[in-house]
């Protein structure tokens, strides 16, 4: 799945950030249900510093550094 650099989705993956960081982002759940059935859902596992890639990767995405600042030519006949 591609995630496109976007100030949206640099939102996105920063709050994941926070989340994993803080201890919210749980990768698994397990419920009942009303009928007594047990249920679980495994969630894609992330570690912190693939996110830190991702956000690295769309912020240079969104604000690219320029190649040259000035460039000084000088001509001689």
């Amino acid at each position: 799945m591609t995630v496109y650099a976007t100030a949206e989705n640099l939102l996105v993956v920063q709050q994941a950030i926070t989340d994993l960081v803080s201890g919210k982002r749980q990768v698994k759940v397990e419920y009942t249900t009303p009928q007594g059935s047990k249920n679980s859902m495994q969630y894609t596992e992330v570690s912190l510093s693939e996110l830190r890639a991702l956000e690295q990767q769309m912020r240079n995405e969104l604000t690219p550094m320029p190649l040259m600042e000035s460039v000084d030519v000088e001509v001689q006949f």
